[in-house]
């Protein structure tokens, strides 16, 4: 019997040796994995993340922060910082960036863009942004430029306002053909998805050189699309002059181009989250970036 309780005691003093063993115990856990961008990494070609004067842009080769004017700032962005003009009342604002001749627009053939925005409803007008650079002396508009413009309200089919408000959009790609005319891709479209007043919306747009197509997005959802007949490589809407790109405002009228009038003005809101790829991205992987926004803010 006693050499029973002896073994007994024995296993059991070896058990809690063998428990003690240091590789035995758990290891700390890990930590999360930090949220993301993942989606199209590999394509993206400019990243403006819009913190700080320091941290405006982290990605884009030939692009470098300049300088803010009049009522730019940088306050609550969609995720952590980003560009701020609440003045609303067409004051002077803007982020100005400089760019080399050869630089990551200049190179691309396909192209998508998401951005982030959010509007001041009293004031419905602004360049989101432009590059300068005038593909004709006598031009009054950037070879590039995407902006808001001015709110309505929707009509049925019998031209009857229905009550529900839009918000405009516009756009130009501006290219010079081997023969010297010009060619033009005009982005015109009204919708309810952009009239999302005080909010954050995230807006993209996707164009194909080889095809001419192109599509709006407004929050990963599929607003406008249509074909462009010259097909050009993107790239060639940025002017061999071209040696700034503008977030917030029109180059025309920072510019003071011959013709530019009050109304090619300063975008009245919030900028955050810009990102251009080389590549047309899909419907999905533009939702999926999205997603992937909302959870860095969320974290």
């Amino acid at each position: 019997m006693k050499k029973f309780f002896l073994f007994a005691a024995s296993f059991a003093m070896l058990a809690t040796f063998a428990s003690c063993n240091p590789e035995d115990k758990p290891g700390p856990e890990p930590e999360p994995e930090k949220p993301e961008v993942k989606t199209a990494k590999e394509n993206l070609v400019v990243y403006m993340p819009l913190e700080s004067e320091a941290n405006a842009i982290e990605v884009g080769e030939g692009i470098t922060f300049a300088s803010k004017a009049g009522a730019a700032s940088f306050g609550a962005g969609e995720i952590g910082q980003g560009y701020v003009n609440t003045s609303g009342k067409n004051d002077e604002a803007y982020l100005k960036f400089n760019l080399a001749k050869n630089n990551a627009l200049s190179a691309l053939t396909d192209v998508s863009f998401t951005i982030w925005v959010k509007n001041i409803e009293d004031f419905q007008k602004g360049g989101l942004f432009s590059v300068n650079g005038k593909i004709f002396p006598t031009q009054d508009w950037p070879s590039l430029v995407v902006m808001f413009d001015n709110k309505g309200i929707e009509k049925d089919e019998n031209g009857v306002e229905t009550g529900v408000k839009t918000q405009q959009v516009n756009g130009r790609l501006m290219f010079k053909k081997a023969d010297g005319s010009e060619t033009n891709m005009w982005l015109d479209t009204w919708n309810a998805a952009f009239a999302k007043y005080a909010t954050w919306i995230q807006f993209a747009f996707t164009y194909e050189a080889a095809t001419g197509l192109w599509a709006l997005y407004v929050d990963g959802v599929k607003v406008r699309d249509g074909e462009y007949g010259d097909m050009m490589p993107f790239g060639k809407c940025i002017p061999e002059d071209a040696n700034a790109f503008y977030l917030g405002g029109w180059s025309s009228w920072i510019e003071s181009y011959p013709g530019a009038a009050d109304w090619q003005s300063f975008f009245a809101g919030s900028i955050d989250e810009f990102r251009v790829y080389n590549k047309v991205l899909s419907e999905e992987e533009i939702q999926q970036i999205r997603r992937e926004e909302v959870a860095i803010a969320l974290s």
